[in-house]
């Protein structure tokens, strides 16, 4: 074995830190440099095998790839890319001077999975000839080298993290999770205010979400947009985006970031559109989202609006990747299309319930920014996961494409009364149902994710890659294999929506569908007002299409009759050949004046075998073909045409049945539309009985939240009776409370002990209100509010070092987006503004934040342990004070009140907290004793120094006599 720091890739020159080059041979240094591609030298290639210059030559350019080099029935790893293979996959190195691995082809999911999953890009690199299409190929050449002398071998496939579509060959996807693809476009104005230009795509669906939006100096929009559509790869231009943004960028730490080059990678708007128009992708013609990008005048659509520019640049940035992956065609050719637009900018275009003379809330949505989403725990747990964030307790659903809808529906809370109790009345009837439910449920756990499959069929389909595709070339050992996985995932499909329409059948036959209006639409048919369509034909069609059975066990289709019309043509044609045979065999019978028969095989078939007796009637017309026992064989030019004619159809029926699954599929894909409102159906379905089983699951009081609206001239408000925190474990034990917002005063001002539950009574707020807005049944025994357009959050106090922001600039930033954005009818949560900062600072901020949240009567709880604020405002209308209850004793031998024992009481209470009780805190948290007594001593001069200033400014500014005296008394 070579030792892994002599391997012979380490001597070469033009791989040397100080000689590496790309392929325009431009150093590292240069701003333009390549770092996707290599310059090989001529005189390196020329001197290595045919084998191992071919593997070079596409090393050179995909060098930012693991080549996956297919070389007969296994995938081999040569030089860095062995390497590669040995510490990541844990395979062995083969014997020689230079690095090499390898692995069967059956292995390529796993393996691949494994690299991309570490964020390597995965180049699979097929052989597209055999030896003996080689040995043509080089007989019509006139002088073939050596170099000629070896099988083609072209990339079939690049992978990356953000272009999966999980393929028979990348293996299923290990969550239901959409990943997304985003590319980054940016302009900033003269105030240092960016606009957006972005393009998304879940490669696995295949649904292309364009848009352009102006931004705050800090970014809200595009964080909030990451937050929401997680990207797991992210393009940029090179030298395209701010320093802010990159700074947004940075806090993606496990995210693939690519950086392109202008123009030639990073397309402009004109280069995109003109691509699209050459390489004409659309079969149905040009999608209409799309066409709001285009200008009105521009009949070829070669030129993008001045709003959309930004826009159509990132998609150009999205289609040039998705070529590199050679994915373009395949996901460009469904067609799908969707506008993205930020949600606080997305009025949809109606009112939301608000009488004539009171201010509308304008958006569809509730805004949540990612902020919010962040410090609530909407989504985003502590790690990677979804653990203790209200998703995962709110999600029971048991579909993958209910489970990306949940997510959607808990980003995007709806403000609009009568759309929220829609959803309330759904959940109440399947609440009441929940026999039915379970057998719905039952059918739905069994479904697999129709959504992605659909994408999937479709890549596999006619239409989905077009011929000269290298994938159609390639030579796959395990092409049965491959052939079998491909129909068996097809007929699960076809299973799955057999389930749904189960489903719906169950639901219209059990009448719960007609108790609710988004059931109707849910499971009803169109026919009777409902949008779940009537998927018996199709599924009837396909059902006797072909042999299930005998597909799978082959691993190749063939058609019944009148479903192909290609392969029905070709057993036509066979058909009338074996006529015209018989005819001509009966006419020879009689010429002959004996039975004859016809004798050979394959390509000797038809020769005409005459008994040796009757042989003298054979004239000049047939040729003796050879004889046995008793008889002579015979060719006649009748029997050679029929021959022609039957070899030429076999081919015509076999090439019919190579692509003829790939026929079917297309005839699936055509029927998308009714496939994805099933879907659709299904996935709002899926979700409301996930609701619903967290409904039944919920220990103590539910209740159905009750939406108001203000009259005129009274406060937005939120009254919770018994409330408890949605995403606590042991719900048995949580202390429930009380809280109410706007009546009269909208602002509570909640101090409490440490540890003592503020952050959680302020998450909890949170939480219920987003449920509420979702439609979900709510943890409390009552809970009545007015629609909240927006929530905003100022809680915990966490540097972002990836981000270079301070505890007290992040305070800033969050605290000046609320104070810009809050209207009356939003909800805000701060916990303890002020604290990244000294006590005079930070509490002269808090006032003034407090003061100006009262003036614009938003809902406010706001923490704090400065009681200065408490006195400042005890006597505020507009501001109820309230604590988090507890109960302290101190122990007998302590004198400083240092030994004292909290007992949390978890429960909000009215009026101020009269201490924070930060000692028990640190005796808690393990600080020796002897260190919280003398903070002990230090506390209470510094209070006594606060008091005495307090007193004498009191002193200068009272004019009341009787005040005085009782001052001075106190000195």
């Amino acid at each position: 074995e070579n030792d892994t720091g002599n391997w012979t890739h380490l001597k070469f020159d033009f791989l040397k830190p100080d000689k590496i080059r790309d392929a325009k041979r431009r150093p590292p240094t240069d701003p333009n440099y390549d770092p996707r591609t290599l310059h090989v030298p001529d005189n390196f290639l020329k001197d290595l095998t045919p084998g191992m210059r071919q593997w070079w030559e596409i090393k050179s350019k995909y060098f930012d790839c693991v080549i996956f080099f297919k070389v007969g029935k296994f995938y081999e790893f040569y030089h860095m890319d062995a390497v590669t293979g040995v510490k990541e996959l844990s395979l062995t190195f083969m014997r020689g001077e230079y690095a090499h691995c390898g692995f069967p082809e059956i292995a390529y999911t796993r393996f691949s999975t494994t690299l991309v999953d570490k964020g390597y890009k995965v180049a699979r690199v097929e052989q597209t000839e055999t030896p003996d299409m080689m040995t043509e190929r080089c007989k019509k050449m006139s002088k073939p080298t050596k170099f000629d002398r070896v099988v083609a071998r072209e990339v079939c496939q690049l992978t990356t993290k953000g272009t999966r579509i999980f393929s028979v060959a990348d293996g299923e996807s290990k969550d239901a999770d959409s990943k997304y693809l985003l590319a980054i476009a940016e302009k900033t104005n003269n105030s240092g205010k960016p606009t957006y230009g972005v393009c998304f795509i879940d490669s696995s669906i295949g649904t292309f979400h364009l848009g352009q939006f102006a931004d705050d100096r800090h970014s809200s929009r595009l964080r909030t947009l990451i937050a929401k559509y997680p990207p797991s790869q992210v393009l940029f231009e090179r030298n395209g985006l701010s320093k802010q943004t990159h700074q947004v960028l940075d806090t993606l730490v496990t995210v693939l970031k690519e950086t392109l080059a202008p123009e030639s990678e990073f397309w402009t708007s004109s280069t995109t559109l003109t691509n699209l128009a050459e390489r004409q992708y659309f079969i149905e013609g040009f999608p209409d989202k799309l066409k709001e990008f285009v200008g009105e005048g521009d009949s070829l659509r070669l030129t993008a609006t001045e709003t959309s520019e930004l826009g159509v640049r990132a998609f150009g940035a999205v289609v040039w990747c998705l070529t590199r992956c050679l994915l373009d065609h395949q996901l460009l050719s469904m067609g799908h299309f969707d506008i993205y637009v930020p949600v606080d900018a997305d009025s949809g275009g109606c009112k939301r319930d608000f009488p004539s003379g009171q201010s509308e809330i304008k958006n569809r949505h509730m805004i949540l920014d990612a902020v919010t989403m962040k410090n609530l725990n909407v989504i985003e747990g502590t790690g990677i996961s979804y653990e203790g964030t209200l998703f995962q307790k709110l999600d029971h659903c048991c579909t993958a494409f209910g489970k990306r809808l949940l997510r959607q529906w808990l980003c995007n809370p709806l403000t609009s009364a009568k759309s929220i109790q829609e959803r309330q009345k759904a959940i109440s009837v399947l609440r009441d149902n929940m026999d039915i439910v379970r057998e719905v449920r039952a059918l739905l756990i069994k479904v697999p994710d129709l959504e992605r499959l659909l994408s999937r069929i479709h890549a596999q389909s006619s239409n989905g890659q077009p011929d000269c595709h290298p994938d159609n070339r390639a030579i796959l050992f395990e092409e049965k294999t491959y052939s079998k996985k491909k129909i068996m995932e097809f007929i699960s499909v076809l299973n799955g929506f057999q389930s749904l329409q189960e489903v719906a059948i169950l639901l219209q036959g059990s009448g719960i569908a007609q108790d609710s209006e988004i059931l109707t639409r849910c499971a009803m048919f169109p026919s009777s007002s409902g949008c779940f369509p009537d998927l018996t034909d199709n599924l009837n069609f396909f059902k006797n299409a072909f042999d299930h059975n005998e597909a799978e066990k082959e691993g190749r289709i063939i058609p019944s009759e009148g479903v192909d019309e290609e392969y029905d043509s070709a057993l036509e044609t066979l058909s009338e050949i074996d006529k015209d045979l018989k005819k001509y065999l009966k006419e020879q019978c009689e010429h002959f004046g004996c039975k004859v028969s016809y004798a050979g095989t394959e390509k000797k078939r038809y020769q005409i075998e005459v008994p040796e007796a009757a042989s003298r009637k054979a004239g000049e017309g047939y040729e003796l073909q050879g004889q046995r026992k008793g008889f002579k064989k015979y060719y006649t030019a009748e029997s050679k045409e029929l021959l022609e004619r039957q070899l030429a159809a076999e081919e015509v029926k076999i090439n019919v049945l190579q692509n003829l699954r790939k026929r079917i599929f297309s005839k699936f894909s055509q029927r998308y539309e009714d496939w994805n409102s099933a879907i659709q159906c299904a996935s709002v379905l899926d979700v409301l009985l996930s609701l619903a089983e967290y409904a039944c699951s919920i220990n103590g009081d539910v209740c159905v939240p009750v939406f108001r609206i203000p009259e005129i001239g009274k406060k937005a408000f939120v009254n919770i009776k018994d409330g408890k925190f949605p995403c606590f474990v042991g719900e048995d034990n949580f202390i429930p409370n009380d809280t109410l917002l706007g009546y009269p005063a909208s602002l509570l001002l909640l101090t409490g002990p440490n540890m003592g539950g503020k952050s959680t009574l302020m998450r909890q707020m949170g939480l219920l209100v987003i449920m509420a807005q979702m439609g979900c049944h709510v943890p409390a025994s009552s809970m009545e509010l007015s629609a909240v357009d927006r929530i905003f959050t100022r809680i915990g106090a966490n540097d972002d070092i990836m981000a270079g922001e301070s505890t007290f600039y992040l305070e800033l930033c969050e605290t000046s987006a609320i104070l810009s954005h809050t209207t009356k009818h939003s909800l805000v949560l701060v916990d303890e503004l002020g604290r990244g900062t000294s006590t005079y600072d930070g509490t002269a901020i808090a006032s003034a934040v407090l003061k100006e949240l009262c003036k614009q009567g938003c809902r406010t709880i706001f923490s704090t342990h400065y009681h200065s604020l408490v006195e400042d405002f005890k006597g505020d209308s507009e501001i109820q004070l309230g604590h988090m209850a507890c109960v302290a004793e101190t122990e007998e031998e302590s004198e400083d009140g240092t030994q004292e024992t909290v007992t949390f009481l978890y429960k909000l209470a009215a009026g101020a907290c009269p201490k924070s009780y930060g000692f028990n805190a640190a005796r808690l948290g393990g600080i020796p004793a002897h260190i919280t007594r003398l903070g002990s001593i230090r506390a209470k001069q510094l209070e006594v120094e606060a008091n005495n200033r307090k007193t004498f400014r009191a002193l200068f500014t009272s004019k009341d006599v009787i005040e005085l005296r009782n001052l001075i008394s106190t000195l």
